[in-house]
């Protein structure tokens, strides 16, 4: 690559579609089954916090003091805070507990979720996560704009920053719904819970996302 922007830019956009797609996917069965929300009223939380995204993307574009590489590295640690909060901590003391007495328990149709702080916890850790994406997908198309689809020989193959953005953006979604799925029709889910599952591996992904960012810094102009 003739500038090391490109594919740094190219795999937070995937980290970004991923955690879209995993967030959006699993918010109607995660409300339903910690909060027992209905389908509407689970469509109506994801239609409050879509309506987040014009004043974020507002407030973005009247910043003119922080440029677009300390925007993405301080918008992935803010991301990975969220995801750190909406961790299901009362399951994961439980599954701790059953650990060391050598029988951790499969996990149930039903779940528990930090008890009467669950549903405002899920609520706001969401509203972070969700805009976090927001801030990190325009800053990051943005940023892709002003670099060089590289190698060189592959314009012959008329790939350029358009196609790798589409691409990009569908193999997130794909690997996010497949991510899903795994956990649905498995029997066991890392730590016995989807939430703590679906957290943990997010937070995985940010935090190479914000060391990718940390080793090409200076390249992000």
């Amino acid at each position: 690559f003739s500038n090391v922007a490109f594919p740094t830019t190219i795999a937070v956009l995937f980290i970004v579609k991923l955690t879209t797609e995993v967030l959006l996917s699993s918010c109607g069965g995660i409300t339903s089954r910690y909060f027992n929300w209905s389908g509407a009223r689970s469509g109506l939380f994801m239609g409050l916090m879509s309506s987040l995204i014009l004043p974020v993307n507002m407030s973005l574009a009247t910043e003119q003091n922080l440029t677009e590489r300390v925007i993405m590295k301080k918008t992935l640690k803010i991301g990975r805070y969220g995801l750190l909060l909406m961790v299901n901590y009362e399951s994961l003391f439980f599954f701790v507990t059953a650990l060391f007495k050598g029988s951790p328990k499969k996990k149930s149709s039903t779940g528990y979720y930090d008890g009467i702080f669950g549903a405002p916890q899920y609520i706001l850790s969401f509203a972070i996560v969700f805009s976090s994406i927001v801030i990190l997908e325009s800053v990051t198309l943005t940023l892709m704009s002003k670099v060089q689809v590289a190698p060189r020989q592959m314009k012959k193959y008329s790939i350029d920053n358009a196609f790798m953005v589409t691409f990009v953006s569908a193999l997130g979604r794909l690997v996010g719904d497949a991510f899903i799925f795994a956990l649905d029709i498995s029997s066991w889910a890392f730590f016995n819970d989807i939430i703590n599952s679906l957290c943990f591996c997010l937070i995985i992904a940010f935090s190479a996302g914000l060391y990718i960012c940390r080793k090409h810094y200076f390249f992000l102009i």
